[in-house]
């Protein structure tokens, strides 16, 4: 006998955390008694993140915080915009044309200087304890579980909480239940001749599951996920992204456009899907940052996010929102941003630029963003942060930048799980990644 997916949750109910880590119980009533949140005004100005994580690190000094010196290539073409800040329009076009919808943040810093560890960092908002990885979630696991914690998740949403468009992370749900591990999009997710042979499998793989056990397997949660999805009529246009189609070539036509034109059908979609993370690759560029012409160069690379991230823009202001009179860019935050910067001034040896921590930049669009916004500055080279721009006397972190994402959707990120497999609480922000200091919202871009 087989228990319907509510019974089961009802029956669940009661048990901790450590069940919860088998799939047993509802992750909603046992937050209830094993967590404890510091009540606070969060800013619920979005209802879904999009993250496009820049892997590799852009030069921050030639992008989003332009410094003009005897190495800046004329092709570069530096701009001031109207809104009253130096832009590579050579790099950024289209996105010059946008720059009274987005802002940028120039005075993140921290001091991690190694890839992965910065990445994992910019995942999770936590400087990385080897001891604790596989404990710690991701980001979008905790959206997508606070989402459904705090009964959010509609009966209608049958998209994961966060799908991760990119297949490359450094984090997955940790504790949290295995609902939560990313969704990774792939081109079976359909059988080839339709929902008849998908139910005749489903009923095969049931049949050869076994009946009693002493927890719920994950394979039968992803099941389930599954099976929601695949009979939802809205999950194959959703998903149908064709490579030579008018929409493929119009966001850039390469895989990266294919991944942003995904991400804008399933926030169109509005299936309950609450972080969306995808990667562009390719940006750590130690030579040739400015000869270099193929793909992945500083040139190529740009050209790809500005065409891509300029005509996802305009589809989402186009599109209409759950609100009357909002539209679907004022519901989504989109968040642009590398792991740290790259190193300032001239050239290294090879003629690139290296990792650089101790100032980059980040821009939003979006959500509640006011556009046309530049928060803190750094000095004339790019190389420190001489005015944070905000209240707080110290340079933003990427803590603070994980709490602004939490805000925007509505989170309490003061919020703390007491009941963990290693018995240490998790916060869902660190304080203690920056010293014991308060984190903060990043208000000005509000």
């Amino acid at each position: 006998m087989f228990l319907q997916r509510r019974t089961f949750l009802k029956l669940g109910a009661g048990f901790s955390v450590s069940s919860l880590l088998m799939g047993w119980a509802d992750p909603v009533a046992v937050a209830a008694t094993r967590s404890k949140t510091l009540h606070q005004d969060v800013r619920n100005s979005a209802k879904a993140c999009l993250f496009i994580m820049l892997r590799g690190a852009p030069s921050h000094v030639d992008t989003f915080d332009l410094k003009v010196g005897k190495w800046t290539p004329d092709w570069i073409q530096p701009q001031r915009l109207p809104q009253g800040y130096l832009w590579p329009v050579g790099l950024f076009p289209k996105l010059a044309q946008h720059a009274d919808k987005f802002s940028l943040v120039r005075s993140l810093a921290h001091e991690e200087e190694v890839h992965e560890r910065a990445m994992y960092y910019l995942e999770t908002g936590r400087r990385l304890n080897p001891g604790l990885r596989s404990e710690i979630p991701h980001i979008g696991a905790v959206v997508a579980y606070d989402f459904e914690r705090t009964g959010r998740r509609r009966p209608t949403d049958t998209f994961p909480g966060y799908i991760n468009l990119s297949g490359w992370y450094y984090s997955e749900n940790g504790f949290l239940p295995p609902q939560y591990t990313p969704f990774k999009y792939s081109d079976n997710l359909y059988s080839p001749n339709g929902i008849a042979e998908f139910e005749a499998r489903l009923q095969i793989a049931k049949l050869l599951q076994p009946q009693k056990s002493n927890y719920r397997q994950p394979f039968s949660v992803f099941q389930e996920q599954a099976e929601l999805m695949v009979k939802d009529p809205v999950t194959l246009p959703t998903f149908s992204v064709e490579w030579q189609n008018s929409d493929h070539r119009r966001y850039g036509g390469d895989y990266f456009a294919y991944n942003m034109v995904l991400a804008r059908n399933i926030l169109r979609a509005d299936r309950g899907t609450r972080y969306i993370e995808l990667s562009q690759g390719g940006w750590d560029h130690h030579q040739n940052i400015y000869t270099d012409t193929h793909d992945y160069s500083l040139r190529g690379l740009s050209r790809s996010l500005d065409q891509s991230l300029s005509a996802l823009i305009e589809d989402l202001a186009a599109s209409p929102g759950s609100v009357t009179g909002k539209s679907l860019l004022d519901e989504t935050l989109i968040v642009v941003a590398g792991e740290f910067g790259r190193t300032v001034g001239d050239l290294n040896n090879h003629a690139g630029r290296d990792h650089y921590p101790y100032a980059f930049s980040a821009l939003f669009v979006g959500g509640g963003v006011k556009g046309g916004r530049v928060i803190g500055t750094t000095d004339s080279l790019g190389a420190s942060v001489l005015d944070p721009g905000w209240p707080h006397q110290r340079p933003i972190h990427i803590t603070d930048l994980v709490a602004t994402i939490y805000s925007a959707l509505g989170i309490e990120y003061k919020t703390t799980v007491f009941d963990t497999p290693s018995g240490r609480p998790f916060s869902y922000v660190d304080w203690r990644a920056i010293g014991d200091e308060e984190v903060y919202e990043i208000e000005g871009l509000f």
